[in-house]
């Protein structure tokens, strides 16, 4: 069973006027489910200028924020006609992201739920700068809501790293579990794990090989395969997941893993985001952005406990 639990979430609102989006409809299930509350935020970006400037912009900064905040309370009355505990907040004068952030070191929620929006040039839903900087910077775990499909039973998808590739601390596979068991938990949902490992790097394009060597390349490769699948197994074995519930693939993760996702339906994808070594920040790379932006389920991103 997970111990993780969630008491308080805070709902990042970008548009107050769309009432009911996405991002509100996964959080209130989750709060009925689990008895949270709910925190709804909205951050308004004040212009930069001077003078006589300024003083305008601070004034429809400020009509802009109360409109804001009687759209928001009217969203967050519904759900309070639903006996869900709601509170709501409008911020001015800080980047979006900042404002997010300083909200929630202030609030201390234990899970942050923001909708990813579709872009008009591609028709995807694709995330923003604000998004990855709150995947990068975000202190709790970060729910990115992108279906539209109610949860119903869902299954869960775990992403695990046994090998703990680019540094990533072995505690964050438990991380994970944890947070998907979580969720499962509130939902009725069926936590699955998957590791996607990338092919034998065992030859090196453009260097010349012997007969020799070339003759043990396929025992090295059958070696590698072996020990990918061992790791991956007593990680399950570790946490308690059948192997019914284990997905083990081979080939390149940020292409394999929303495969993974659409071809057993899963709702959810549970990543982890990891520190570089010597770096306090949070770093994602190109393959986890890619996955990100190709996932069309919802993910929830977690970080090792420091």
């Amino acid at each position: 069973m997970s111990g993780r639990k969630f008491s308080r979430i805070l709902v990042a609102i970008a548009d107050p006027s769309a009432g009911m989006n996405k991002a509100l409809r996964r959080a209130s299930m989750l709060a009925r489910d689990s008895g949270a509350s709910i925190d709804l935020f909205n951050a308004i970006p004040s212009a930069m200028s001077e003078g006589t400037v300024h003083a305008a912009v601070e004034h429809f900064t400020r009509l802009e924020a109360e409109q804001n905040h009687r759209q928001i309370e009217r969203t967050a009355n519904r759900l309070r006609r639903e006996e869900i505990v709601v509170t709501t907040k409008v911020q001015t004068g800080f980047p979006v992201h900042e404002a997010i952030l300083r909200h929630v070191r202030l609030t201390k929620p234990d899970l942050v739920v923001i909708e990813a929006h579709k872009h008009n040039v591609f028709a995807r839903l694709l995330l923003t700068q604000t998004d990855f900087e709150l995947i990068r910077r975000c202190p709790v775990p970060l729910l990115i809501v992108k279906g539209r499909t109610a949860w119903r039973r869902p299954r869960i998808l775990a992403a695990l790293d046994p090998f703990h590739i680019n540094d990533k601390p072995t505690a964050l596979d438990g991380e994970i579990i944890d947070a998907a068991r979580a969720v499962a938990a509130a939902v009725g949902g069926f936590v699955h794990a998957g590791h996607i490992y990338r092919p034998f790097g065992g030859l090196v394009p453009g260097m010349p090989i012997s007969r020799t060597a070339l003759a043990w390349i396929p025992a090295q490769e059958k070696a590698y395969k072996v020990d990918v699948r061992r790791r991956f197994y007593e990680t399950l074995s570790q946490y308690g997941i059948g192997k019914n519930n284990a997905h083990l693939i081979c080939g390149d993760p940020a292409s394999e893993l929303p495969v993974l996702a659409r071809s057993m339906r899963a709702r959810l994808v549970v990543m982890g985001a990891m520190s570089r070594s010597g770096l306090k920040r949070i770093f994602i790379g190109n393959t986890a952005e890619h996955a990100l932006d190709s996932l069309q389920c919802d993910v929830l991103v977690v970080k090792p406990q420091s």
